[in-house]
């Protein structure tokens, strides 16, 4: 499994982590998604711009935390909206939480706000990915393999 590190990123006043820009992320989940076929959205009850998206594209799951869940096969056409429209009004990420499965099995974890990454059954490839992503994208630092 493959951690992101980064530089810095700022808090805003709801309290939801904000990156200067997202373009890495963007490239990111488009590259995961080479591989994924279906996605799990976790956001909170305000967070009405994620709802939207989850009950667009997704079906709402019950829940064992205060999170609403929505899960979905994932689409070219939903991973356009997912990585093109992924800022909210605040300068966050919409999505709390997207989590990429492949036949069920968990492959990619964005968690709060985008600021804890996690991409599983990782490889050579992946790591080159990341390499040439941090090399345009000076916010992260690096990535740990664990």
């Amino acid at each position: 499994m493959l951690t992101l590190e980064f530089e810095t990123y700022e808090v805003n006043e709801n309290g939801k982590e904000v990156f200067e820009e997202y373009d890495w992320w963007k490239e990111l989940v488009r590259k995961v998604a080479e591989k994924a076929d279906s996605f799990e959205l976790r956001c909170w009850e305000d967070e009405e711009e994620a709802i939207s998206f989850g009950r667009q594209f997704g079906e709402e799951k019950e829940s064992t935390t205060k999170e609403l869940v929505f899960t979905g096969k994932l689409s070219q056409e939903i991973l356009d909206k997912m990585t093109e429209d992924c800022v909210s009004k605040t300068g966050n990420l919409k999505y709390f939480t997207i989590n990429f499965y492949h036949k069920g099995e968990l492959i990619f974890d964005s968690s709060h706000y985008g600021s804890e990454i996690y991409w599983m059954n990782t490889g050579f490839a992946e790591m080159g990915f990341l390499m040439m992503l941090i090399k345009n994208h000076p916010i992260i630092k690096g990535f740990e393999n664990r």
